[in-house]
């Protein structure tokens, strides 16, 4: 028991030291973080009352639909749980820098693994907790539920990341032997993602939205059929929602303590199977994770595609644009997030292709400007997260590498805005698309389906440079998993950043654009209030984007000389230190 706790006392002791200590601005960011987390909570929290309320106005089916939605709600964050415990598990027992160290220590093998057992349940289960927590208290508020749902609902959620976190380790010492490591977490991941976007794509092309409305459906039977979810009296996420429901449905007697108990059980019961897959497993596995960890060749097709970059003129941001080109698509964790962002697009336009507009013929030409118009800030939306996703960790993705790019004759500014072309390309094709398409489908006036390409032709460049500039103010070059850049204190200014951004933009866009919606329908007529306000609100929208463009690459240009500035002062100090340790000759006689 004292190694296991000696084994965990860095990542405490590290974790106790950063509260007390942050460094400069890190207070600041540890109230922001929470100013932004309490935020999130309270929307997830107002949203699901509404949803729950939006279900009871299905008469006589709202408690059919809030308790299948009770149960969905478990089923999928523990599958969530298994997915993120998996990954979480294969990094931290056969993947961490640190682990050739500890198992050369004279210390237990199974006091490491128990150690790595409890970080990689932490590391797996805050996030999937901290946003279904506010759910479930949301179903409690708005049911009223008794004081001993709240009692429950804490361990409840811990059995159901004890099981989720034991299924993982399992799973994964067992694959770890019959496969190497980092193809083990690479297969998993691609296959993981792959199912997540196939669930999704079913899920959204099954139209729940059709559930509220029970006239849709021919007879009652049918309507209860549809509501059948796929749960089983085997699983523990029906044991959990069996348990809690009583309590939220008025029938606290109908209390089941024996799915408390099975629920633990099963938790100790994974956890035994693990324990005895890690004794006789995991060290076998450890070595194999150990042997074959070469780099893969660069494959010919690549060189083929890279080839196209001929066209850049200068030399430098050739080279690099072409190195970004490989190592994107060489690295699985990068190439294979191109699945979800197509099944984002194709969900995307499919609902957009559902609206049916005409059945309200009267309002069926202003609702489809008006959703023309907000499609832009919804696209703008897309591109600020596409723009936080792989714009703004690009600088960060160079690593040590970038005292290498430094050293060349390539000056700060070229190399942020390679930065920039590269990432611009296929985020303006994305959002151009997802704005023709749009007004394709809503049949909108060629005026406002101009103005809607245009304000797209202009916000996303300026997006796509707040990213690049902000990932060169705030660098992480020091970070192993490049997916942590976008979730730092950096990213969480760039996202507020950016939705102020198009709020204002859309927020003066709109009055323009509302005078132009009431004059075709002949309540109104173009005066001088509409001939001296409009160029001024377009100079004004103009001038915002302009800033946007601009001056974050400025900011970020600036940041990036003051650092070389200081690693280069840093390197002659070391040299001097140096120096004046080494030994003076002494002069011949």
């Amino acid at each position: 028991m004292s190694e296991y706790l000696t084994l965990l006392k860095p990542a405490r002791l590290g974790f106790k030291n950063y509260l007390k200590d942050p460094g400069p601005g890190g207070h600041i960011k540890i109230v922001s973080l929470a100013v932004f987390t309490l935020a999130l909570w309270a929307a997830l929290f107002l949203l699901t009352k509404r949803i729950i309320r939006t279900f009871y106005t299905v008469e006589g089916f709202g408690d059919i639909l809030a308790y299948k939605t009770f149960g969905l709600l478990w089923l999928s964050g523990f599958a969530l749980l298994i997915f993120s415990a998996f990954i979480s598990a294969l990094s931290s027992f056969f993947l961490a820098r640190d682990l050739p160290l500890l198992m050369a220590a004279p210390v237990d093998r199974e006091s490491v693994f128990w150690a790595r057992s409890t970080q990689s349940l932490f590391s797996s289960s805050w996030m999937p907790i901290a946003f279904l927590l506010p759910v479930f208290m949301a179903y409690g508020y708005f049911f009223n539920a008794a004081l001993l749902y709240y009692v429950l609902l804490i361990p409840t959620m811990l059995a159901m990341v004890l099981i989720a976190s034991f299924i993982s380790q399992t799973i994964v010492i067992i694959l770890v032997n019959l496969l190497p490591a980092r193809r083990t977490k690479d297969v998993v991941s691609i296959l993981g993602l792959l199912a997540f976007v196939a669930l999704y794509l079913v899920f959204r092309l099954l139209r729940p939205e059709q559930l509220v409305n029970p006239e849709n459906f021919r007879s009652i039977a049918g309507y209860l059929a549809s509501l059948q979810t796929p749960t089983s009296p085997m699983l523990p996420t029906t044991w959990a929602s069996d348990l809690l429901w009583p309590f939220l449905g008025g029938r606290s007697m109908d209390f089941k303590a024996i799915y408390f108990i099975l629920m633990w059980v099963m938790a100790l019961v994974t956890g035994l199977i693990s324990s005895y897959c890690a004794h006789f497993l995991y060290w076998q596995g450890f070595n194999k994770s150990q042997e074959g960890a070469g780099r893969q060749k660069a494959g010919g097709l690549l060189n083929i595609f890279a080839y196209l970059f001929r066209f850049i003129k200068n030399p430098e941001c050739r080279a690099i644009a072409v190195k970004d080109f490989k190592i994107f698509f060489r690295d699985h964790t990068q190439w294979s997030q191109l699945f979800l962002l197509g099944a984002l697009m194709i969900i995307y336009l499919y609902n957009f292709s559902v609206l049916n507009l005409k059945r309200y013929p009267l309002q069926a030409f202003f609702l489809e400007n008006t959703l023309a118009f907000l499609n832009v800030g919804l696209v703008g939306l897309v591109s600020a997260t596409l723009s936080l996703r792989f714009a703004f960790p690009s600088i960060s993705a160079e690593g040590y590498s970038y005292w290498i790019i430094r050293s060349s004759p390539m000056s700060v500014k070229d190399f942020i805005k390679e930065k920039l072309v590269f990432w611009l390309v296929p985020i303006m094709f994305v959002a151009l698309v997802l704005t023709y398409l749009t007004n394709m489908f809503l049949d909108a006036a060629p005026v406002m389906a101009t103005t809607a390409f245009v304000l797209t032709c202009l916000l996303t460049p300026g997006l796509c440079a707040l990213g690049v500039g902000l990932g060169s103010r705030f660098p992480r070059f020091e970070t192993e998993n490049l997916a942590q850049v976008p979730t730092g204190y950096g990213g969480l200014i760039f996202m507020v950043s950016a939705s102020l951004s198009l709020l204002l933009i859309i927020g003066l866009s709109s009055w323009p654009v509302v005078r132009y919606l009431r004059i075709r329908r002949g309540m109104s007529h173009f005066g001088l209030l509409e001939g001296i306000l409009i160029p001024i609100m377009a100079v004004l929208v103009l001038g915002l984007i302009w800033q946007l463009w601009s001056k974050p690459l400025k900011i970020g240009r600036e940041a990036l000389e003051i650092y070389d500035e200081e690693t280069r002062s840093m390197d002659e100090d070391t040299r001097e230190a140096l120096s004046d340790l080494r030994p003076k000759r002494q002069k011949k006689a």
